[in-house]
């Protein structure tokens, strides 16, 4: 009987610390979703921080909390796609999903990721394996996204000019290379928990000719590796993300660069994706 007792008391201690463990910093941003960029896109210039292994990236705001990200690399020949929804309630990646081989002529499914709403608990669809993660803080964004969900919601910061955090949660790409079984179903350790991201005001500057934030960004989501993110002081969106931990295997560390941006209907943003695949396409044909 004191074992059972003992028992319960530790199951329960180990309850009490995972409640205390989740954390959110929600307070940090407010809820006027009329503040989001809608049918706009902004272009990007992904890299590492020396420059190279480019990749140019169109993140389209179709809708508050609505993104599609279209992904060029090789100079325009290979093509990727990633849609994703925000929740309202968590403003976290809650429903994603990414395609590649575009230029092929076919939109295969990458990876399927989904959420309750309100809920912290993502998991991720890879093949026929699912791979979920509980969010210990909210906010959250995937950081091999890019992190353009943190992006769709930095207007909403209430302090511009202030310290903020967010929870991180990223692929561990270890794991997929040599431990996922693609026919084997729930599997943990595939999508990952890293903790809280900080990004620590610095002041106002100009970058390029642009008026914009600079904040230092690091935290144990980076395991204490320090960057810097400089966010337009206009619209409040990413001018200059720098980080020389890499969200991808491709890279050894992390750039994006914002080149140019406007407004775009939803008409004009099928058509631009339509033109790239079919520019894709030609190039492939070349000899």
């Amino acid at each position: 009987m004191r074992l059972a007792l003992g028992a319960a008391s530790l199951v329960l201690c180990l309850l009490s610390s995972l409640a205390q463990a989740q954390t959110d910093s929600l307070d940090q941003f407010h809820r006027q979703l009329g503040k989001l960029p809608t049918q706009h896109v902004v272009h990007y210039l992904k890299s590492n921080l020396d420059g190279s292994v480019r990749q140019v990236q169109s993140l389209y705001f179709a809708g508050p909390l609505q993104l599609e990200v279209l992904k060029v690399e090789n100079d325009g020949r290979y093509l990727g796609l990633v849609e994703a929804r925000l929740d309202p309630q968590t403003l976290t990646e809650s429903w994603m999903r990414s395609y590649n081989r575009l230029e092929q002529g076919v939109q295969p499914l990458q990876m399927a990721l989904n959420s309750d709403p309100g809920q912290r608990r993502l998991v991720a669809a890879v093949a026929k394996a699912k791979l979920p993660v509980q969010v210990s803080h909210l906010p959250a964004h995937i950081y091999n996204f890019d992190l353009a969900g943190l992006n769709a919601t930095l207007p909403l910061l209430k302090q511009p000019r202030a310290d903020f955090q967010v929870g991180i949660v990223d692929p561990d790409f270890e794991f997929l290379r040599q431990r996922f079984k693609p026919d084997g179903g729930e599997q943990l350790g595939g999508l990952v928990d890293k903790g809280v991201a900080t990004f620590k005001y610095l002041g106002d500057e100009t970058l390029d000719d642009v008026a914009v934030h600079r904040y230092e960004v690091g935290g144990p989501a980076f395991a204490g590796k320090l960057g810097t993110l400089w966010v337009n002081a206009q619209d409040r969106l990413i001018q200059r993300i720098e980080h020389p931990v890499p969200d991808n295997p491709t890279w050894t560390s992390f750039r994006l660069d914002r080149m140019a941006s406007r407004p775009m209907t939803r008409a004009e943003w099928k058509a631009f994706k339509v033109a790239t695949i079919r520019r894709a396409q030609d190039l492939r044909e070349r000899p």
